[in-house]
């Protein structure tokens, strides 16, 4: 995790943090002297980190400054030295209070960009994204004192996205680093994270001029160190996927001293990964083994199994090619193991996304609601001033008063009940939505577990969805939810059920009192009712999806909701492992295996 951290730190702080300034010292008592040295240290962090961790362990050993704004930017710098010591706890831990109550906002807001880039390094997925979207929604414009920290917030914006596989969201906030027109590097920057972003989905329009365009741009920026060779890693992987791996091959090797030189092992490693891949289409063997054992080395101390899963595939091909089974099924082993890993992070991300995308959701209706009721208050308290200066006048007040609040209770009743539906109910499909689903089955495994009664989960994901987003558009994959929510509340349950949608294109019910074979009778008819239902893109093609399914219960798992979601869950991936458009249920020897 060290190696991961300090490489979204230096992505994630290209704009320096705030901080005193040293012309400003000698009016508010501060140590010109210390103030200057720590500025000098806080810009080597990112030139020479060895340097930077000893020097400032150095000016941590002195005596504390006496001026807050001092103290607080020391214990910045230690934040930033934690991170570079592998100790990415620690440095959250220091900088968290500075990011809540630094008295400069310019540390301040430094801090809080810094506690989000952390967190993508510790894959604190959800923390991290709450984080970004208070500071988003706190600093909308980049002006005033603040332009450059705010700025900054774009910068981590579009590299956490991207972490978390958004494209379109990374994009965004890309774009507005390059309409800012602050700064060479922050052009750098956003070219390169709008490049991802279209390579992410495949935009036919991307081609090897834009990836050279941006690697010359970083370098007349002066940027010499990660991000030229993200930039060549990013078009050697285009280079590969349009099947020009020659040139490929060529380019990487061209990058690959460059991409070493900057010690990063999650670029090192990715780097390596590729270049075995390429090695080995182009039959020199012997090099791609040798690339391979050192991506999965250099791997070890990275949050991403990525580099691994390609290596892993590249050596179980190299054995399988020599005819040695024993070492091309252990490498097959690994790289399923590899893989795996992968799909969970990348479900931790979606969830984590969709959670967050929720709350903010819900804080929004919520302030609307608030709004609505401060109206009322205000209204009200205008009314009693009213009072006070004409009784007369008042009494016709009061007449209007009581229709008006009658009115205006009416629609807050209103308001009141759509939120709290909109909260509850997933709009789409109508169904429950994760949190009231949760709610609800919580407090139902709570009264069978107390009745000794028996239940079922049954989890469904659809096959390949994302597919039809990508070929046909946002709005036909609607269409097929819509059309997959239809087919499934009209199949009958053996019991009461409760169905929620707890993710994008993925669904649980909870069957109430249901034994194994009538969850699993009810599971296939599931399956068969979506298998038949049909949708229609906006051009009129017919569209039709399959589900996998992941069954379990409390024989198995006990009346443990988290228990029984995440048994279900791994029947799931099973039933995705081995084919799709099928029910896999949990048994004790596949929890056993899973476990």
């Amino acid at each position: 995790m060290r190696a991961a951290s300090a490489l979204l730190l230096t992505l994630a702080l290209a704009i320096g943090a705030g901080g005193l300034r040293a012309g400003e010292a000698s009016r508010d008592g501060t140590d010109t002297a210390l103030q200057q040295e720590m500025e000098r240290l806080y810009a080597l962090r990112t030139v020479d980190a060895p340097a930077f961790v000893a020097q400032t362990r150095a000016l941590e050993a002195r005596p504390k400054p006496s001026n807050l704004a001092q103290r607080q930017f020391l214990q910045f710098l230690a934040a930033n030295r934690a991170t570079f010591e592998g100790r990415s706890p620690d440095a959250i831990a220091l900088a968290q209070p500075l990011a809540e109550s630094a008295e400069d906002p310019k540390l301040r807001l430094s801090a809080g960009i810094f506690v989000i880039n952390m967190r993508a390094g510790t894959r604190e997925f959800e923390a991290g994204l709450r984080d970004l979207d208070r500071l988003l929604k706190a600093n909308p414009k980049a002006e005033g004192a603040l332009r450059d920290e705010i700025i900054g917030i774009w910068n981590v914006a579009a590299i956490f996205y991207a972490e978390l596989e958004q494209p379109a969201l990374s994009a965004w906030y890309a774009q507005r680093l390059l309409e800012s027109r602050h700064s060479p590097r922050m052009d750098c920057f956003g070219q390169h994270f709008a490049i991802r972003a279209r390579q992410a989905v495949a935009d036919p329009t991307l081609s090897s001029i834009d990836f050279d365009r941006n690697y010359q741009r970083c370098r007349d920026a002066g940027e010499v160190g990660v991000l030229p060779g993200l930039v060549g890693l990013s078009h050697a992987r285009f280079l590969r996927d349009a099947n020009r791996s020659d040139e490929a091959l060529g380019l990487l090797e061209d990058r690959v001293g460059h991409i070493e030189s900057t010690r990063y092992p999650r670029l090192v490693a990715e780097a390596y990964a590729l270049d075995a891949e390429l090695l080995f289409a182009a039959g020199r063997v012997a090099q791609a083994e040798r690339q391979a054992q050192r991506a999965i080395e250099t791997s070890k101390d990275t949050p991403t199994s990525l580099p691994v899963a390609m290596a892993e595939k590249v050596l179980f091909e190299i054995h399988r090619q020599r005819g040695d089974s024993s070492a091309a099924l252990r490498h097959l082993q690994r790289y399923i193991g590899a893989n795996r890993a992968l799909a969970e992070e990348s479900l931790a991300k979606e969830r984590a996304f969709r959670t967050v995308q929720h709350e903010s959701l819900q804080r929004e209706q919520q302030l609307a609601l608030a709004t609505e009721r401060n109206r009322v208050l205000d209204l009200e308290a205008r009314l009693a001033k009213a009072e006070s200066r004409n009784a007369i006048v008042l009494a016709g007040v009061l007449l209007l008063t009581v229709g008006g609040l009658i009115a205006w209770g009416r629609r807050l009743w209103n308001d009141a009940k759509r939120f709290r539906e909109l909260a509850q109910t997933d709009p789409l499909t109508g169904f429950a939505s994760r949190q009231h689903f949760t709610e609800l089955a919580a407090a139902a495994v709570a009264r069978a577990r107390t009745e000794a009664r028996p239940l079922m989960l049954v989890a469904f994901d659809l096959d390949h969805f994302k597919r039809i987003n990508d070929r046909h558009g946002h709005l036909a994959g609607d269409a097929v939810l819509r059309a997959v929510s239809e087919a499934a509340r009209a199949v009958p349950a053996p019991v009461p059920r409760t169905i929620g949608r707890i993710g994008g294109e993925e669904f649980a019910i909870l069957l109430d009192g249901a034994t194994e074979t009538q969850a699993a009778n009810y599971a296939e008819a599931l399956r068969r009712a979506i298998a038949s239902a049909e949708a229609v893109a906006d051009g009129g093609a017919p569209l039709k999806v399959t589900a996998s399914f992941g069954l379990t219960g409390t024989h198995e798992a006990g009346h443990e909701l988290q228990a029984l979601l995440d048994r279900s869950d791994r029947a799931l991936y099973r039933a995705k492992n081995e084919g799709r458009d099928r029910i896999i249920a949990t048994d004790r020897a596949h929890a056993l295996e899973a476990a």
